[in-house]
């Protein structure tokens, strides 16, 4: 990495998580590629509520500038499967053909994600499944075939960072809306956070890097307008302490590949 700045591609960047990741990285020597459906400000809303979020592709890339990052963006839409491949390619073709580290931290956010398994539409679940793994999976491969065929540095070609849940490990102290979170969601982040063992597994032997990364409970811009979400907000940390961890790890090859971190 001496003689250029290592490349980053952020998934679901506009706000939240994913923009603490970017803003991390972007102070800590990486120029980067971000994604996200939200592209200027004032144009998200929440879910839940139907109101107002803040937080853009425009926003973050703005900010990440001030840092020194060079930052492109790309929208991508987690529902649009038949797109993601040409937006994997489009954001290859922004960074020369190489990216060093992919982030895959965005995920559906629509209706369902507070109502009893029972209740929820069919429709809520496909999207939730869809956007949560599906999406993840045929991204990643195109992202992951890439970095197979770039050139070793210091002993990687790539590194593949997932943001998982607690969700996927383990059940709530009680259900969606009293505290707890629903089940499509739990079963969604359990198959995601399978890859990066098993990437480390399949791939490890050949200089690809792997792993997950919980954020806990943190206090994001749709966490903190939500009644449903108020458990998470009040013992929610910020968003940068998950794009702090994310540094942590690229920054310690002795963390073994495949590893699965607490952010907090």
């Amino acid at each position: 990495m001496a003689t250029r700045r290592p490349t980053a591609l952020v998934t679901g960047a506009s706000r939240g998580v994913g923009k603490g990741i970017a803003l991390a990285l972007a102070a800590n020597g990486y120029d980067l590629v971000i994604t996200a459906r939200t592209v200027t400000e004032g144009s998200g809303s929440s879910p839940e509520t139907g109101g107002p979020l803040e937080g853009s592709l425009e926003r973050t890339q703005r900010e990440a500038r001030e840092l020194g990052a060079e930052c492109r963006c790309v929208v991508m839409d987690l529902l649009d499967l038949d797109a993601l491949e040409t937006v994997a390619r489009d954001a290859l073709a922004e960074t020369d053909g190489r990216i060093d580290v992919l982030v895959n931290n965005a995920i559906f956010a629509g209706p369902g994600n507070d109502r009893l398994f029972g209740e929820v539409d069919r429709r809520d679940i496909i999207n939730r499944v869809t956007g949560n793994l599906t999406a993840q999976l045929l991204f990643t491969q195109t992202i992951l075939n890439a970095m197979l065929q770039q050139d070793m540095i210091a002993n990687l070609r790539g590194t593949i960072v997932n943001i998982t849940s607690g969700a996927g490990q383990h059940t709530p102290p009680a259900s969606v809306g009293k505290g707890g979170w629903p089940l499509t969601y739990a079963a969604t982040k359990a198959g995601f956070h399978r890859m990066a063992d098993m990437l480390a597994l399949e791939y490890g032997a050949v200089g690809i890097r792997t792993c997950n990364i919980n954020p806990g409970f943190i206090a994001t811009e749709r966490v903190l307008a939500s009644e449903t979400l108020k458990f998470v907000a009040e013992q929610g940390a910020p968003p940068s302490v998950v794009g702090d961890a994310v540094v942590r790890f690229l920054s310690d090859p002795s963390l073994k590949n495949g590893i699965y971190l607490q952010a907090q």
